[in-house]
């Protein structure tokens, strides 16, 4: 079975006008990102951010967690551990490459269809129980990974639709809905 890595890109990425930018880290997609990835046997999770202001937030939040001297009845600290904070999404695929001696299958995520090859859930679910070759998936905010990201990737998962047309996921769910389909147990 490979690795799964997985990476929150806060540069560079789209704001609602299309327009490529840095967006502000939240506190809320740390935490509970890490507690999706540390569920779901993410072996690290890379939040990207060059903004040194939003880099300092992350470590303030992740040491709060890892030197809490009461007892940790959430269990953050343990998912917490797995965040690595990075200025650059270079910077998390060198760190990988060190860890693994290869580079990984890289695979964006997206709310919206992109042009770039796609990969089933069912085929990179397959390819990462069945191959040694650690994929890394590259999540999004604001509205999106910016095109210099995306060409970059070596596939796209599709979008998640819901029955209707709303299509506004925070990037927290759509993270946990997509480690659950590619990592969940069979029922």
């Amino acid at each position: 079975m490979g690795n799964l890595y997985i990476g929150l890109v806060h540069w560079p990425i789209l704001n609602r006008e299309g327009r490529i930018l840095a967006s502000a880290l939240t506190g809320i997609d740390l935490h509970d990102i890490a507690r999706s990835a540390r569920t779901f046997d993410v072996k690290r999770y890379y939040v990207i951010t060059p903004l040194k202001s939003q880099q300092e937030i992350a470590h303030r939040i992740q040491r709060y967690w890892l030197d809490l001297k009461e007892e940790d009845t959430t269990h953050r600290a343990e998912a917490l551990h797995q965040a690595e904070i990075v200025a650059t999404l270079d910077d998390s695929l060198t760190h990988v490459l060190n860890i693994e001696g290869q580079r990984p299958l890289i695979v964006a995520t997206s709310a919206r269809s992109l042009h770039k090859e796609r990969v089933t859930f069912d085929r990179l679910r397959a390819q990462i129980e069945g191959e040694d070759r650690p994929v890394y998936l590259v999540f999004g905010t604001g509205w999106g990974l910016a095109s210099e990201v995306v060409q970059r990737v070596d596939a796209v998962l599709p979008p998640i639709y819901g029955p209707g047309e709303y299509n506004h996921l925070s990037v927290r769910a759509a993270a946990a809905i997509i480690l659950y389909r590619l990592r969940g147990r069979s029922e």
